[in-house]
């Protein structure tokens, strides 16, 4: 499939989602970011590596004004939340990176995913965007994928994504690495990038890049 085929089967399906799940979803938290909307990634499908967040924010800089739900990592060098990844990850852009997150529901405070964990309703909810997700990560098929989100890394899980995990003990890495034969992909579990993560944690992330980086020859 083409990618601007996949690109409009993927807004299609995340669009029905979303309109479903409007009617279903009452709590008040979760109406209120229902009513956000959704945002999704222009992923390419050519990357073997593929970065991985949470959600999208409710910033609407990033978004292409073409559609208004929608961005492109491939033009986003300079923007403030995307540039670090071109930064810190820059050893691995011959590889070639695209980026998307596991849901497409817009809130800046990641706690608020817990809204949708209260109930059985919203447990659904997440589930089905996360079939989209596996799709979206089926069609890229990385080599490598950096999540960067602690919280994330429950949902790849049996329970949530019908995946299982092989972590891998022969590569020294700080962060947890692992591989899913179900996505044919590694794995690689980082902290959230903020102005407030430790110095460390960078630390951490420059040591492991070059392991990372024989992973996706």
């Amino acid at each position: 499939m083409s990618r601007d085929a996949f690109l409009l089967s993927l807004k299609a399906k995340i669009e029905t989602l979303f309109t479903t799940y409007t009617k279903l979803l009452h709590t008040q938290e979760q109406q209120d970011i229902m009513r956000n909307g959704f945002v999704f990634s222009k992923i390419d499908p050519t990357a073997n590596v593929l970065v991985m967040g949470i959600n999208p924010s409710l910033r609407t800089d990033f978004i292409s004004d073409d559609d208004m739900c929608s961005y492109d990592y491939s033009k986003l060098n300079e923007d403030r939340y995307f540039k670090k990844f071109y930064n810190l990850l820059s050893a691995l852009e011959p590889k070639g990176i695209t980026y998307c997150d596991l849901f497409y529901q817009r809130h800046t405070e990641q706690k608020q995913i817990a809204h949708f964990l209260n109930n059985e309703i919203g447990k659904q909810f997440l589930r089905g965007q996360l079939e989209i997700t596996k799709e979206v990560i089926t069609y890229v098929a990385p080599k490598l994928i950096l999540l960067f989100n602690r919280q994330g890394g429950q949902f790849f899980s049996s329970e949530w994504m019908d995946i299982s995990l092989d972590f891998d003990k022969k590569l020294s890495t700080y962060n947890k690495l692992a591989y899913s034969y179900k996505l044919e992909s590694y794995i690689y579990f980082a902290p959230f990038l903020g102005y407030r993560t430790p110095k460390t944690a960078f630390e951490q992330l420059d040591h492991d890049l070059p392991l990372l980086a024989k992973l996706v020859n």
